[in-house]
């Protein structure tokens, strides 16, 4: 496995305030076994579309809006470009179109 993604070294800027403060290392497992989803096969479904996913980790929801509001909450989320997990997962922020 490569080393560590850049983006662990950030703070969780996609999660309300203050929890927007931790860092994102604080929370994330690297991993190169992605989970098994149902839905759509990636972490931002297309708007008006959803996702769940399920691991040894537990259960991940996400949808995404017409308008372009991505909701997710979960015991986990799994990033398939920087192949880590996050434990525990909730995100409220507009997409950009």
């Amino acid at each position: 496995m490569p080393g560590k993604p850049t983006i662990l070294d950030q703070r969780h800027d996609d999660w309300p305030w203050p929890f927007s403060l931790i860092p994102r290392r604080w929370n994330a497992i690297l991993s190169d076994v992605p989970p098994r989803t149902f839905g759509y096969a990636g972490d931002v479904p297309p708007p008006g579309r959803c996702v769940f996913a399920a691991s040894r980790f537990g259960f991940m929801f996400s949808f995404q809006t017409r308008s372009h509001w991505l909701v997710r909450v979960g015991t986990f989320r799994y990033d398939m470009v920087d192949r880590y997990y996050t434990f525990p997962t909730f995100t409220l922020k507009k997409q950009v179109a």
